[in-house]
């Protein structure tokens, strides 16, 4: 199992062909084991982490967004009294303070005017110029040690190229972004749970207007209750996501599917059970899934506030490009300096 390009073994504590036990694999046991392996290539053997409990393996990945057989519990149990929460750890170990990922947005946004953190701006204009029409979009993990060079350099604020790691690992920094928020978007559901839920509709002109409805209030209830940076940073995230949608017939992700892949990077509580029960989507779903369906599929409407403020007023045709081009803008380089009179 795994995640972000790594794969995870978890397995019985029997003895290895050399006699070790889990916890004491060596480099050697790895190198055999792949050169004897005919299902795995060495470039995929390479990418495997061992872990013996799953305490260790809450230090890789979000427990709540893997599926675990009940076995795999219950021989946990015979080695660990409970399961630590612990949140994925950092790839990069160094000692100084990240500067993009894990950190509020009331540190990384400005409280007056628009702007967005540096890896988000970055990612949104990449993947909008180079990602639109690709296959899977969101869906698929880059290799892991691309992610982490380019998470570990927006951490130390250097320069990222986001053409050497192509665009899934854009889209894997974008959606890394929020899940490692320290205040995640979505924690208390209450809001999310009251969302009108729509019966079986007996006709177009009736979903529509029950979309019509949840989009209202996904405006006036839900993103009323978020902070303004909260807001904003949905607004230019969901501008991407409406223009990935409207390309669907080639990038297959629809608003549905972008709402699954989307949900679990928004919804955090102390519940992990309600944190999956969150990210389904649908009509009839009163979901953190529903609500992403609701900011892609009625972009213009639900965010009808932040894009007024985004374009100062401007009328425009086509708010979803508008909303794109000025993370664009924030992209572009600074004009150089005049020189001073008389130089």
């Amino acid at each position: 199992m795994g995640r972000g390009g790594t794969s995870v073994s978890f397995d019985e504590p029997r003895p290895l062909n050399n006699g070790t036990r889990p916890g004491k694999r060596h480099s050697l046991d790895m190198e055999s084991l792949s050169r004897k392996s005919s299902v795995f290539s060495p470039k995929f053997f390479a990418k495997i982490s061992w872990v013996d409990t799953l305490s260790q393996l809450a230090t890789m990945v979000p427990l709540n967004q893997v599926s675990i057989p009940q076995a795999v519990y219950e021989y946990n149990m015979k080695v660990e009294s409970s399961v630590s929460a612990a949140a994925p750890r950092a790839p990069s170990q160094e000692s100084e303070a990240p500067l993009a990922f894990g950190v509020a947005l009331e540190t990384l946004m400005a409280s007056d005017g628009v702007s967005l953190p540096r890896p988000v701006r970055e990612c949104i204009s990449y993947l909008r110029h180079h990602g639109i029409v690709t296959e899977g979009l969101f869906r698929r993990s880059p290799p892991s040690t691309q992610l982490r060079a380019a998470k570990d350099a927006y951490n130390r604020d250097q320069p990222v190229d986001l053409e050497l790691g192509g665009v899934h690992v854009a889209a894997v920094l974008l959606k890394l972004f929020y899940r490692e928020l320290p205040t995640p978007i979505f924690s208390d559901y209450a809001l999310v749970r009251a969302m009108p839920a729509a019966a079986s509709a007996d006709s177009t002109d009736a979903a529509q207007q029950m979309d019509s409805v949840r989009a209202r209030y996904v405006r006036e209830v839900v993103l009323a209750s978020l902070s303004r940076q909260s807001r904003l940073l949905l607004c230019f995230t969901s501008a991407l996501l409406a223009l990935v949608a409207r390309n669907e017939a080639a990038n297959r992700m629809t608003a549905f599917n972008l709402a699954v892949v989307w949900a679990p990077n928004l919804a955090r509580s102390e519940n992990p059970v309600a944190d999956v029960a969150m990210c389904c989507a649908g009509p009839a779903a009163a979901t953190v899934g529903s609500v992403v369906m609701a900011m892609v599929a009625c972009f213009d409407s639900v965010f009808a506030a932040e894009i007024a403020e985004v374009l100062g007023g401007l009328e425009t045709d086509d708010r979803v490009v508008a909303v794109l081009d000025a993370v664009d803008r924030m992209n572009a380089p600074a004009a150089p300096a005049l020189p001073p009179r008389g130089e």
